[in-house]
């Protein structure tokens, strides 16, 4: 499976991502949002990635059409 991810226009933080080649109402619906930007393509090829888990999104997919999911990105400082 290849995942689509799109971005939100309103809050870099929040994510979707559908499978690629969906035609389902829901993915159709995510791909033509004026809220959403596409971001990336992302392979299920079992390689781990920071903040997307691929089997939570598979089964968000099969079960919604999509798989919603935020990411938020923190500094931190190295203190000695």
């Amino acid at each position: 499976m290849i995942f689509e991810i799109y971005r939100s226009k309103q809050n870099p933080q929040h994510y979707v991502a559908i499978a690629a080649g969906d035609t389902q109402e829901n993915a159709v619906e995510i791909r033509k949002s004026p809220n959403l930007a596409f971001l990336t393509k992302v392979p299920d090829d079992g390689q781990p990635r920071i903040a997307f888990d691929p089997m939570e999104a598979k089964s968000r997919i099969e079960r919604d059409g999509f798989y919603a999911f935020a990411v938020t990105i923190e500094i931190r400082e190295h203190a000695e």
